[in-house]
């Protein structure tokens, strides 16, 4: 199955502060709890939040800001970030350019990172492991 990411589709989600659009939720069952394909507009700011979930975040195009707990790092497109449970966490967008990215969220998420930063051949940052 393949899917095209239709930006006029995503609906506002993490309390109206990231664009996104659910990939493939059935056939992720079992796998991982949450792919979403996001971005954020120039000057949009995802709601400082945290969950028992971990995360990781694959950007695709656009330049912007990711903090996880204390730590704030320049992102852009190619760059993976990995969240740990219960970390405090926002991405930004002060681009003109949308900041676009793959959010993936899972309690088992070791594993699956590992494979795909691999297999895109990214520079894989971790700012808290």
């Amino acid at each position: 199955m393949m899917l095209r990411f239709d930006k006029s589709k995503a609906f506002l989600g993490c309390n109206g502060t990231l664009f996104g659009l659910h990939l493939f939720s059935g056939e992720m069952e079992g796998y991982l709890d949450e792919l979403v394909w996001g971005f954020l507009k120039k000057g949009m700011k995802i709601h400082p939040h945290k969950h028992p979930h971990k995360e990781v975040y694959i950007f695709i195009k656009g330049e912007g800001t990711m903090q996880v707990d204390d730590e704030v790092t320049p992102v852009k497109g190619g760059d993976i970030v990995f969240i740990p449970s219960n970390s405090l966490h926002t991405a930004w967008n002060n681009d003109n350019m949308d900041l676009e990215f793959i959010l993936v969220r899972s309690r088992n998420i070791g594993p699956w990172i590992r494979k795909i930063g691999k297999i895109l051949g990214a520079r894989i940052q971790s700012l808290v492991i």
